[in-house]
Parts: C-alpha cells; sequence; structure tokens
C-alpha cells in the first residue's frame, strides 16, 4: 500500500514577510564539496558555457556525545516506549544513493517485524524532485536559467509538489514501522509536524502550521516542508529543512506553484543558522515525539564512500 502526504499550499500571501527575511539568504555557490556516494565513480564533466564548476565541505556531525541529550529511558514518560532507532547523521549524500539507502532499509523493517526504526539525516548536492502532487508546471524549464544549471530532475513517490535539493537544507528520512507502535498515517504526520514545531521553539522562532497543509511557517514564510510516505505501513521519505541553502536556486523552481513566500531558518533569524543545532534538535524530537527508547548514532554508512563530485549551477 502506498500513501503519502499532500504539502502543497492553497492560501495565497500566508506570511509572506518583511524585507529583513532577506538579509541572510545563505548563499553557497561557488565553493567545492565532496558527496558520499553509493557509487565510488564520480560522474563525468559536462562542460557548458556560463557555468561554474562547484565543490563544498560538508562538515561530518560533531562526536556523538555532544549532539544528543536524549531523557534518561528511566524517566516517567507518556509516550509509549519503543525498543531502538538508527540513526544516521551522515553529511552531504547524493540523492539517488539516498534512495538506496532508505529502499534497502525498508526491506530490512519489513524483515524484521519488529518495531526497531531507522532515520537518515543528510544534505543533498543540487537537483531537484517532484512528488505526486508535482507537474512540468512547477519548473521553470523553459527559463535560460534552468537550461544553463543542467540540475536533473527526479519524479518520486512522495507526497508534495517539486522541491529544489541543495547543501544548507537538512534532508530528514523516518523510516518508521507505523503497524508495530501503533501509529495511522494522521498520527504519523502530526507526529513530523509536532517535532518540526518544537524544534524551532527550541530556535527561538515563532513558528504554526499552514492551515491547509502540514508545512511549517515562520514571520518570513515557509521553511520546513512535507514530503512522506508509506509502504506496507512503513514510512519513507520525510521532511525537509531550509537552513541556510542558496536561497536563489529557488528560481529555478516556477514561483506560481507557491502561494507563499519561501525562506530559511538563517533568514528567519536574521543571523546564520547552526546546521548542527538544527539536526540535534529535530533529530531529538523526532525521537522522543515518536517514542523510542535508545537511539543508536552513526556517523558512517557502511555502503557510502567519499568522492568528489562535480555539480554546475549558473553563477
Amino acid at each position: 500500500m502506498y500513501s503519502s502526504f499532500n504539502t502543497s499550499s492553497q492560501q495565497k500571501n500566508w506570511k509572506s514577510g518583511s524585507s529583513k527575511c532577506d538579509l541572510l539568504s545563505g548563499s553557497r555557490t561557488n565553493q567545492d564539496f565532496h558527496v558520499l556516494k553509493i557509487d565510488s565513480t564520480s560522474e563525468p564533466l559536462k562542460m557548458t558555457v556560463s557555468l561554474t564548476v562547484i565543490e563544498q565541505q560538508i562538515d561530518y556531525p560533531e562526536p556523538v556525545d555532544r549532539i544528543m541529550n536524549l531523557p534518561d529511558p528511566d524517566m516517567n514518560q507518556t509516550t509509549p516506549r519503543h525498543t531502538s532507532i538508527k540513526v544516521y547523521m551522515l553529511g552531504c549524500v547524493d540523492f539517488d544513493s539516498l534512495l538506496t539507502l532508505q529502499e534497502r532499509a525498508l526491506q530490512e523493517i519489513r524483515q524484521q517485524d519488529t518495531d526497531q526504526a531507522t532515520l537518515f539525516v543528510c544534505e543533498h548536492p543540487p537537483i531537484i524532485t517532484v512528488g505526486r502532487e508535482g507537474s512540468h508546471a512547477q519548473l521553470a524549464d523553459s527559463s535560460q536559467e534552468f537550461k544553463a544549471s543542467q540540475l536533473d530532475v527526479r519524479w518520486v513517490n512522495r507526497g508534495g509538489g517539486a522541491l529544489l535539493h541543495a547543501p544548507g537544507q537538512l534532508a530528514v528520512y523516518p523510516l518508521l514501522p507505523l503497524r508495530q507502535i501503533g501509529l495511522g498515517m494522521d498520527d504519523f504526520q502530526n507526529g513530523l509536524v509536532q517535532s518540526l514545531l518544537q524544534m524551532s521553539a527550541e530556535l527561538g522562532i515563532e513558528a504554526e502550521r499552514h492551515p491547509d497543509s502540514a508545512d511549517i511557517f515562520g514571520r518570513c514564510g515557509q521553511f520546513a516542508f512535507l514530503g512522506a510516505a508509506i509502504k506496507s505501513w512503513i514510512s519513507y521519505y520525510g521532511l525537509y529543512i531550509n537552513v541556510s541553502p542558496d536561497m536563489k536556486l529557488q528560481r529555478l523552481i516556477d514561483a506560481n506553484q507557491h502561494d507563499h513566500r519561501l525562506t530559511s531558518l538563517s533568514a528567519t533569524l536574521t543571523r546564520e543558522a547552526s546546521m548542527s543545532s538544527v539536526r540535534e534538535s529535530i533529530v531529538r524530537n523526532l525521537v522522543q515525539q515518536f517514542g523510542y527508547q535508545r537511539t543508536h548514532i552513526f556517523t558512517r554508512h557502511p555502503l557510502l564512500q567519499r568522492v568528489k563530485k562535480k555539480v554546475y549551477v549558473h553563477p
């Protein structure tokens, strides 16, 4: 069985924000980076006039004993406690490689038939994905800038429409055995929303859920997106948080699809948001929200290798 959540907005001019929201866009273009991929061979270069080769060094997560602040399992909890969840705190991961990891984890959870879960936390090189509610109309593919960018487009089986992923956007993929932990689709979606709202409060941001969707908004506009799916009562895909990505890249997606302003945590805070703080907060709140007692944290995955990847964006 497949199911997904619709993350597209239907209400116009929602939280349009002020000019102060443009102070920090978290631009990361014209830098160098390495990418974690399952395939150890790098992609061939595509030489195009007016394109800039960018690489960026993505910092790996801090030591495990510094990034997690989970409650004592013996403390009184109102949420039912489940056994354990494996959390992979990764760096910048190739999107197709992440899909492979997600599919393997989904199969493992199905075969185990227990309440053990897996959570992938990473960033992605620039790429566009389009969910079930998306269409070609949401892509500005007729523009010269879109053609020059040569960004890949993936049509994926998640809720929501077109999203542009880039370094500075935190991608979170919770794979939960919903039936074993006693959750329905609405419970799962509400758990994601509450985790995002609690994370926002810890960062000092007044955020709320859009009345017509599950997306999260602050004073400057939308900074978090839900795009999840369920297969055999196991959740996959999940949520995306604009921490400090290059917001200029959002021009590659047709702005007419959004009835609201897109922004980032850095713009909302009017200062650079800490990726490590956001990562720690959302993981901790997800673990608590879904009632897991033991958390096993990994900062590497055995199938991933660190390789140099060439990415081109319009300067």
